[in-house]
């Protein structure tokens, strides 16, 4: 499902894409705990081709939206469904985004107990990576315009599939370029979402990352079994 997720540092990113623009104002990167409806980074195509980063509200709400509240449990979207419901066509038609992340967190049932164990899912030996994700700028009555941002989300890779069912769809680099593409066609995108990065890992940590209060590099340590010096995998 992906509720919670670590931002690359400025850095990263940079090294990453050739940003021409952005506003990321006095945003600080990374983050360790990122939750809905919080501020995060995207990255979009500007009309002249240039690529800027924005600041974006992680929960998306249509343009078409009346509604003086968001709508709730909008910061996911079913890659499967996209296309077809009102709250993404419009989006994934024309308005396509990148979301850099590190990598994101996932809850796995526990046989016999109500609590679940999170993971870290990441790409070994990457800074960054990138969701496939959607935007809308929604203007609120009576407040000025605001970014907001949805990621996709597909079935788990089989290496991650013990964690969770689902999974963030993670896109390759090399479909970068059409993803952001205004012109890329329906078909491509449909082909695009259907084969997304499954070289991902995963590993246990704290769940003190369950309390979206708690934001620091530890969050993301391997959890280790008790009276060993092994992660808990």
């Amino acid at each position: 499902m992906c509720g919670r997720f670590v931002t690359p540092d400025i850095a990263a990113m940079e090294r990453t894409w050739h940003i021409g623009r952005h506003n990321w104002l006095e945003f600080v990167l990374p983050s360790f705990n990122v939750a809905p409806t919080a501020p995060v980074p995207i990255l979009m195509r500007a009309a002249d081709g240039t690529l800027e980063g924005h600041i974006a509200r992680w929960g998306l709400v249509p343009r078409w939206w009346k509604k003086p509240e968001p709508p709730a449990m909008t910061f996911i979207a079913r890659a499967e469904e996209a296309a077809e419901k009102p709250m993404w066509r419009d989006a994934l038609r024309s308005q396509r985004c990148l979301m850099p992340v590190h990598g994101w967190y996932e809850w796995q049932a526990v046989t016999g107990s109500r609590n679940k164990q999170p993971y870290f899912v990441h790409a070994p030996g990457e800074a960054v990576l990138a969701f496939a994700a959607l935007w809308s700028r929604w203007t609120p009555p009576d407040a000025p315009a605001a970014l907001t941002c949805a990621l996709l989300t597909r079935a788990a890779a089989p290496a991650i599939e013990f964690i969770h069912a689902r999974m963030p769809l993670v896109l390759k680099p090399d479909h970068f370029d059409e993803w952001l593409d205004p012109g890329t066609s329906p078909e491509r995108i449909q082909e695009l979402l259907a084969a997304p990065r499954t070289d991902l890992e995963g590993y246990a940590v704290s769940p003190r990352v369950n309390s979206a209060r708690n934001n620091s590099p530890e969050l993301i340590e391997p959890l280790r079994a008790a009276g060993t010096n092994l992660p808990l995998l």
